[in-house]
């Protein structure tokens, strides 16, 4: 059974893993910066964090600051720059491999045009600045090394289960219209025509243990999403299943939308998972029902 080490383990990502994991193959340990965390992990001290991590057979690489953070602290990349290099660091000396969860957001025309791996970077927007800065350290540091990592730039991922810091849902779109379709009963959608590629949270816990599973660390940058929506039809979604489970009807205001085919997205051909409506549609009235009890 591998033992498998989760960096940024208090953050939204990491609660996905730790709450729906149900594989018996792995056995996840979740390391926080935060110092009043169970496993902290302090990458100023180098006993520290070595120590803790050269045991392990596997890295999930999540921390970094989120779109909030960053917009309000730039020297931010630089302190997620150097936790990369020490990680990438740890899985040379003791041969580790590594997981780094990137962005589709990378990409400056995601959600407005066709996608591939060599499709335009955003280097202006901090956040996409922040992912696309480490997975170059990855790629500078690992790439001779073989079978060492995969680098996955994951669509919009959402859901939850009911145990979760509703302050971690910075910019997250299918948990901002919820929030306010319970908070205000109305949504307003500023961009309607605007693409995203949504993943479940069921779906994103298959997507690491199908990676580790199948042992895909192939020193490449994949692209994974699992289903494409504009932002008219997730508006629409929640309408619908807000209405289901309240029996109350809320307003719905859709700006600048006229319909066209969807964006073209070439994803890795590991992580094409058969979609599945009910699912989908499941884990956005689980999102309604578990910020109402929150």
């Amino acid at each position: 059974m591998p033992k498998i080490a989760v960096i940024g383990g208090t953050g939204y990502l990491a609660s996905i893993i730790k709450n729906q994991n149900n594989s018996k193959k792995n056995k996840y340990f979740f390391f926080s910066r935060k110092k009043n965390s169970k496993n902290f992990i302090n990458f100023s001290n180098n006993g520290n964090y070595q120590q803790l991590l050269k045991r392990f057979h596997l890295i999930v690489h999540l921390a970094g600051p989120n779109k909030s953070q960053i917009e309000k602290k730039k020297g931010l990349i630089k302190i997620k720059n150097n936790i990369t290099t020490k990680i990438c660091d740890i899985c040379i000396n003791h041969n580790i491999k590594l997981i780094y969860i990137s962005s589709m957001q990378v990409y400056k025309n995601y959600g407005n045009k066709d996608i591939n791996q060599n499709s335009i970077i955003d280097h202006k927007n901090l956040y996409s600045r922040s992912h696309y800065e480490s997975e170059k350290i990855i790629l500078k540091k690992l790439k001779k090394y073989n079978r060492t990592f995969t680098i996955l730039r994951l669509g919009n991922v959402f859901g939850y289960l009911e145990k979760f810091d509703l302050k971690k849902f910075s910019k997250n779109i299918i948990h901002d219209f919820c929030k306010s379709a319970l908070d205000k009963q109305r949504l307003i959608v500023k961009n309607g025509i605007i693409q995203r590629q949504f993943i479940p949270s069921q779906i994103f816990v298959k997507i690491i243990n199908t990676t580790i599973n199948k042992k895909i660390f192939d020193n490449s940058v994949s692209n994974v999403g699992y289903k494409v929506f504009n932002l008219k039809e997730i508006s629409s979604i929640i309408r619908e299943k807000y209405k289901k489970i309240y029996n109350k009807s809320i307003d719905l205001k859709i700006n600048n939308f006229k319909q066209k085919r969807k964006n073209l997205i070439i994803l890795n051909k590991n992580y094409k998972f058969k979609f599945d409506r009910l699912k989908f549609n499941f884990e956005i009235e689980k999102v309604l029902i578990n910020i109402k009890r929150n």
